[in-house]
Formats: structure tokens, sequence, C-alpha cells
């Protein structure tokens, strides 16, 4: 469910078109650069009513990054790491 959401995130921002899963890589596969996360990831704080801290936004360097992110967020700290 978290991927799906994301997902429509990507395709509005992004021009991709490979499947996105958790090993995709935010710069690299997507072709985001260093202004395109801020608004990749002010959309995802958005759709999901969390807050990315700058610390957490320099750790993104995989969907799967930015899925534990959320998952620790929504889950008060309880992620385990693994989306």
């Amino acid at each position: 469910m978290i991927l799906s959401r994301i997902k429509i995130i990507v395709d509005q921002q992004f021009i991709y078109e490979g499947e996105l899963n958790e090993r995709t890589r935010v710069i690299d596969d997507l072709g985001a650069d260093s202004l395109d996360i801020p608004v990749l990831v002010n959309s995802i704080e958005d759709e999901f009513g969390i807050t990315i801290s700058n610390e957490e936004l320099f750790k993104i360097k995989t969907i799967g990054d930015l899925m534990n992110i959320i998952l620790d967020k929504k889950q008060g700290g309880l992620n385990d790491g693994k989306y």
C-alpha cells in the first residue's frame, strides 16, 4: 500500500519507465537531482501526514529507504527497518 502511494507521487513528478520497487534508486534510477528530492519529500510528507527531517532526507537513497522512514513515522519509531 505504501509503495503504490509512492508510485503515484513518483509518476506525477518523474518520467520513469521501469518497475518501481524498494530497490529503485531515487537519484540514479529516477533521475532526480538535488532540487527534485525536497519536492518529492514534501509530496510524501503531505500524502502520509509526516515530517521528514533534514538528517533523514540525506539518508534517502532508495525507495526502500523512503518506505522505512514512512513506516517508522507511522509506527511511532517501532519500525525494524524492513518496510
